[in-house]
């Protein structure tokens, strides 16, 4: 049946689908905001502004009662307290943060086949929605959140768009990939509105040279103050902006990414065309705690929203290492995140580093993605970011790099007039500083390059295990 309804509302005329979209706008809307997230986000104000100390505190004893949740509703979990001996006493008496490194990894297949034995069977939890994962690692998942899960969540969410400055009510507009136009469409509207929460979507499927002129006139004229969504769908957005002397009619506050890499080149081009600031934001869609970047560049854990764990870090330079991300989320009692296997990978520095925004929260490098977002060579070791090798380069306009093995690289490009021989040799040149100088480099040219099932584009990819 819902696949039917999507197929209805994708060949429905525009005003027809933004009432619909609006429509669900005023169902969620009575999900997410209520006496229970107003709470919430005064609790998060006030324990960010209290300091470490206060933070630590607030931390550990929402753990404590993550875990309590746990022990006596989740049957799965009651199953991994009882083989790690951990009785009702122990979990009452017990420092919770020492508690949960005796508790095992939760394995996304276990979240995904055992979803129901997680969750809580607390009858005071009553799921209110359903949320589906994108499944960039091929195994999507349905997640369920209870009333306070879904306010919680939407209190995080004010308070990170209280971080990026913006006010109590604005105009957004997203680029993601929920499938909100008929792929096969050739002619606008390539968006549809939510005028209860003032939000304009627009399709990542139609960004087409021919088309983006209609998307430039529809920007114009709906104004928003924050534009968020996949760097890949902005990065084209602003090349053209860029490239074609486009003058925008309005000025937004900040640009928003997220779901997939940043690469430099692209936060260059997004923020020249935009005339603001971009910021990285990392959470995900089954309830993972927040890392976000702040006006520094550097990305903060907000340790107030979970617990934060390094598996067997690795060495990436003399300041940094790459390490497994490990995450327990206080978003979702509903169905408990605790020590989750998210399946993503930090560059971690060190030594501990106090960021000069003064926030009081942890500071890493970056988020890094997944590990076949990590390249490997004998020559250089582990590879984990490779937006520096497009500094200088001119003419790219998409790119997807592939190791197909330990010395064959791949590089699908799509680029215009600037891009020439001396070009290709630079970004080669770049490839080789950082890959080393005996893996062979090959090219292969595209007019598009095909985005994944979520509307996402993959920049890098290794297709070989390490």
């Amino acid at each position: 049946m819902a696949k039917l309804l999507d197929k209805i509302l994708h060949v429905s005329p525009g005003w027809f689908k933004s009432l619909m979209v609006s429509c669900y706008g005023a169902v969620e809307h009575r999900k997410r905001f209520g006496k229970i997230y107003e709470d919430r986000y005064r609790e998060l104000v006030a324990v960010s502004q209290g300091g470490e100390d206060e933070i630590n505190s607030f931390q550990a004893r929402r753990l404590k009662e993550l875990l309590s949740e746990a022990f006596y509703y989740s049957p799965w979990y009651r199953d991994q307290y009882m083989n790690a001996g951990i009785s009702e006493e122990i979990l009452e008496n017990e420092d919770p943060l020492s508690l949960l490194t005796r508790l095992p990894f939760l394995e996304k297949e276990v979240l995904k086949s055992e979803t129901r034995c997680v969750m809580s069977e607390n009858p005071k939890r009553e799921p209110i929605a359903i949320v589906h994962t994108s499944g960039t690692s091929g195994s999507p998942m349905s997640i369920a959140f209870d009333r306070e899960g879904r306010q919680s969540t939407y209190a995080e969410w004010r308070r990170y768009h209280d971080w990026l400055g913006l006010p109590e009510k604005f105009r957004s507009v997203r680029f993601s990939g929920r499938i909100i136009v008929d792929p096969s469409a050739t002619k606008p509207p390539f968006w549809c509105h939510n005028w209860v929460d003032q939000q304009l979507f627009m399709s990542t499927y139609h960004l087409k040279k021919e088309y983006l002129s209609d998307y430039i006139k529809k920007l114009n004229g709906f104004r928003p103050e924050l534009i968020d969504g996949y760097p890949s769908a902005l990065y084209i957005v602003a090349q053209y902006i860029l490239e074609e002397g486009v003058k925008l009619s309005f000025a937004p506050k900040v640009v928003s990414v997220t779901a997939e890499t940043l690469m430099e080149h692209q936060r260059d081009a997004i923020e020249r065309a935009f005339g603001c600031k971009v910021y990285n934001q990392y959470a995900s869609s089954e309830g993972a705690p927040w890392i976000v970047e702040c006006e520094e560049g550097n990305y903060h854990l907000w340790s107030d929203t979970g617990v934060f764990e390094f598996l067997e870090p690795r060495e990436l330079d003399e300041q940094t290492d790459i390490a497994e991300l490990v995450v327990t989320s206080f978003r979702n009692f509903k169905t408990p995140l605790i020590r989750y296997r998210i399946g993503d990978y930090v560059q971690i520095f060190k030594q501990k580093m106090v960021c000069r925004c003064e926030a009081p929260y942890p500071v890493i490098k970056g988020v890094i993605g997944r590990s076949d977002d990590i390249l490997f060579t004998e020559e250089k070791g582990s590879i984990g970011r490779l937006d520096p090798v497009y500094k200088g380069v001119e003419g790219v306009t998409q790119s997807k790099i592939i190791q197909h093995s330990m010395d064959e690289l791949e590089v699908m490009i799509v680029v215009d007039s600037r891009f020439d021989i001396n070009q290709e040799n630079l970004l080669i040149e770049n490839l080789r500083h950082r890959l080393g100088s005996s893996i062979n480099i090959n090219f292969t040219f595209h007019d598009s390059l095909p985005l994944g099932k979520t509307g996402k584009l993959k920049s890098v990819e290794r297709r070989f295990s390490i």
